[in-house]
């Protein structure tokens, strides 16, 4: 295989990647709409008729929001590996003001706030929830 029909199968394949880790996420950030909506409804109607079933409400949100804040992170990693080496091969063949550093620190910011959203809606929902069903 000639060595342009690597560079763009290489290309693609990263490409390919990065946007498989972004559906993902998509469907995650989906998820946590969807868990903390259901636990805030949830925690309304049972607060104050029965209180075991809102304590655990409350703790397999807390949980569920900690694995959706896991796999955001493990997506953060891999989405970054992925551009760093995109930012490398765009670089190596001075196309870098296509595709720079600058694309790397969007997606870290990206990342952060979504880490931040994640137990924010939890705390939410909670907290809310609590005290709409008292």
């Amino acid at each position: 295989m000639p060595n342009s029909e690597l560079l763009t199968d290489l290309h693609a394949r990263l490409w390919e990647s990065l946007k498989h880790v972004f559906n993902t996420d998509r469907v995650l950030l989906g998820v946590t709409y969807a868990i903390n909506f259901a636990g805030f409804v949830m925690l309304s109607l049972t607060a104050a008729q029965r209180p075991l079933a809102a304590v655990v409400a409350s703790v397999a949100l807390l949980l569920l929001n900690a694995l959706v804040m896991l796999s955001l992170s493990n997506s953060r990693q891999e989405a970054i590996k992925l551009l760093k080496t995109l930012v490398q091969l765009y670089a190596d063949h001075q196309l870098s003001k296509y595709f720079d550093e600058s694309q790397l620190e969007y997606y870290r910011r990206r990342y952060s706030l979504w880490l931040m959203l994640t137990p924010s809606l939890c705390v939410i929902a909670i907290v809310l929830g609590a005290l709409i069903g008292r």
